[in-house]
């Protein structure tokens, strides 16, 4: 388990999220105790949010206008800023407290049978540090852990939970039904590699043993981040 100074903003964030998000996709009219196959950032559309265009050109802004929830409970902590594409961008408390984060729900997710509350997965910026990311997952179910978590220095079992960004895999550390970059000193080059490519996936195996994956796509990603940099400058 790794310890730096961005780990607190998962707790910080992680302690509002798993009210506000499943209250925000219910009120959008999604089911959060069912899997959210085919879900897009425009789902979770909010008051206050401003549909942006991106640069892939993919779902530009008119086309979610139209989208206009009431505010979910739970969610009147954080503030909605934006949408781009397939993410949100959102913001949390003031002054030196002050957390910024993009996030999107994943767009596909296997096995569907498997029983399991919504996913999502976010990048954190604490205030004052906009070039230090935090890379975080809500699985919606609680996973296997990774063979290292329950034997320290032990090599990387098969089933082993990890994100798979481009051609590259990284392992993940789980804690109930989160989990984040088991490196922290590869956040940055994996957010850099979320900008270039189409799709994130997550990969982890139940409780009962069955392997799961959870896709997401990254259009309108490269402009969410920038914004949410912006925020926490």
């Amino acid at each position: 388990m790794h310890h730096s100074s961005m780990r607190c903003a998962f707790r910080l964030v992680a302690g509002v999220l798993p009210v506000a998000l499943p209250a925000l996709a219910a009120v959008a009219g999604l089911a959060a105790s069912s899997p959210a196959s085919g879900l897009r950032a425009q789902d979770l559309t909010v008051p206050g949010a401003e549909p942006e265009p991106t640069s892939r050109g993919r779902r530009r802004g008119r086309e979610r206008a139209k989208k206009t929830p009431a505010t979910p409970p739970g969610m009147q902590q954080a503030t909605p800023l934006a949408v781009f594409g397939d993410w949100n961008v959102f913001t949390n408390g003031e002054g030196r407290a002050r957390v910024c984060y993009a996030i999107a729900q994943p767009q596909t997710r296997s096995p569907k049978t498997l029983a399991r509350d919504t996913a999502y997965l976010f990048v954190t910026v604490q205030k004052g540090e906009p070039n230090r990311q935090e890379i975080a997952v809500m699985l919606g179910f609680k996973p296997k852990a990774a063979a290292s978590q329950s034997k320290p220095g032990a090599a990387a079992a098969p089933g082993d939970p990890y994100l798979t960004v481009g051609t590259a895999r990284y392992g993940l550390v789980v804690k109930d039904e989160n989990a984040w970059v088991q490196n922290p000193a590869e956040e940055s080059r994996i957010v850099a590699e979320m900008g270039r490519t189409q799709t994130a996936t997550v990969k982890t195996t139940s409780g009962r043993g069955k392997p799961t994956s959870d896709d997401y796509a990254l259009g309108g990603f490269s402009e969410a981040i920038k914004r949410t940099r912006e925020e926490c400058k």
